[in-house]
């Protein structure tokens, strides 16, 4: 077993004996401020040893740890690789907390993840989620080499390439399924209303997705399709905005059906470009602060009729957008009720460029609704067209559109 060193030995005398003089000054100060509230010394000593006691069981003991490295380094017949031991620690000690949202990567696997935020990387090009303990495909993107394959939204992952997905984090479900161009990935998916799991080989591909792009324009009538809030988008969508502004726009569909989210940030920057004035989202944290976010005038279609596209594929920042327009009687809502992600992580970058990505918050509409509990409802409620040729939803929303603008 490990001992303490003598500088170990002095920091736990001090602690010991701070915790002692708080203790002591606030009893000190319980005694010579109630006047009819005395305590007898015996009586005094068992609060205090009471309280030490819970003290000491409110602390891990952190020497478990360290004794179980060193008879490691001891007595292990193999090499060892300290920083893989240090980060597979800390990725336990994350994954113990039960949150698939909540998660540390390694250096490699954070660079992954933000350039997978960027719209560049090496997949099959599916956005998946747990709901639960499930691993569900939330969308295949179009013209991946999952979407060609025939995997579907809500499609159920029981499988990687022969690995269970039971027990799985998010990051190590998608680094399983990533993986160089050319090689090969296997699935086993359960659909609903198939009696028997589907297995789907599907080779990986370069996947590229621009995060906003303007689909049509049309009589004045624009559909511009976000299919993700990442760093470029409200770039992308003001260039888009200050040519139709030219154009003379007279109304627009967003569409974002199978929009998995991504910045909270640049989801409030765009649902401001069509907010006058009032709440766009507020953001309620553990220890009861709030942080609404407002409006502040500045965007440049508040004016004119928008109508947006949702689906079970829409979720986290997507659902923000959708949520503050609907409740500030911005847009009308087409499609299917959304996904319904209402929690926000923060990413915290180490100096070795690894990270912990960590649920700090969940975020309402400016009614108060929570998007964890069913998600957004749509004011038209829009089947999905079972052709591919016709998109049933999209031709409701411009039909809306069409409606609004006479």
């Amino acid at each position: 077993m490990l001992k303490l060193e003598p500088p170990q030995l002095s920091k736990l005398i001090v602690s010991v004996a701070s915790f002692l003089f708080v203790l002591g000054l606030g009893y000190w100060l319980g005694f010579t401020h109630g006047a009819y509230q005395r305590l007898s010394l015996q009586n005094m000593w068992v609060s205090w040893h009471e309280d030490i006691l819970k003290y000491q069981k409110s602390q891990p003991d952190f020497t478990l740890y360290t004794d179980v490295v060193q008879l490691l380094d001891e007595k292990y017949y193999g090499d060892i690789n300290f920083k893989d031991l240090l980060y597979g620690s800390i990725k336990g000690a994350v994954a113990a907390l039960g949150d698939h949202y909540t998660s540390f990567s390694t250096p490699a696997e954070s660079r992954d993840f933000f350039t997978n935020l960027n719209g560049v990387y090496e997949g099959i090009g599916i956005e998946i989620d747990f709901v639960g303990e499930r691993l569900l495909v939330i969308t295949p993107m179009d013209g991946s080499p999952a979407k060609m394959a025939g995997v579907q939204a809500k499609d159920e992952i029981l499988a990687i390439d022969g690995n269970s997905t039971t027990g799985l984090t998010l990051d190590e479900a998608v680094r399983l399924i990533q993986g160089l161009r050319g090689t090969e990935v296997v699935l086993i998916i359960k659909r609903d209303g198939e009696i028997k799991p589907l297995e789907f080989k599907i080779t990986r591909n370069l996947i590229r997705i621009p995060s906003v792009k303007l689909n049509s324009f049309v009589d004045g009538l624009a559909v511009i399709e976000i299919t993700k809030f990442s760093s470029d988008s409200n770039k992308l969508f003001n260039a888009i905005v200050r040519d139709l502004l030219i154009k003379d726009v007279r109304g627009v569909v967003l569409d974002m059906r199978n929009n998995p989210g991504g910045f909270l940030d640049v989801g409030v920057k765009i649902a401001n470009e069509f907010i006058g004035s009032g709440m766009i989202v507020e953001e309620r944290f553990k220890d009861g602060k709030v942080t609404p976010f407002y409006a502040d005038g500045t965007g440049k279609l508040t004016e004119i009729p928008i109508v947006i596209l949702i689906n079970e594929g829409s979720a986290s920042a997507a659902e923000i957008v959708a949520g503050a327009l609907q409740d500030n009687d911005r847009a009308i809502l087409v499609g299917n009720d959304s996904y319904g992600k209402g929690s926000v992580q923060e990413i915290d970058e180490m100096a070795d460029g690894s990270a912990l990505r960590m649920t700090v918050a969940h975020w309402y509409t400016p009614a108060g609704r929570s998007i964890s509990q069913g998600g957004i409802r749509p004011d038209i409620l829009v089947k999905e067209g079972e052709s591919e040729k016709e998109d049933a939803q999209l031709l409701k929303a411009i039909a809306t559109l069409q409606n609004l603008v006479k």
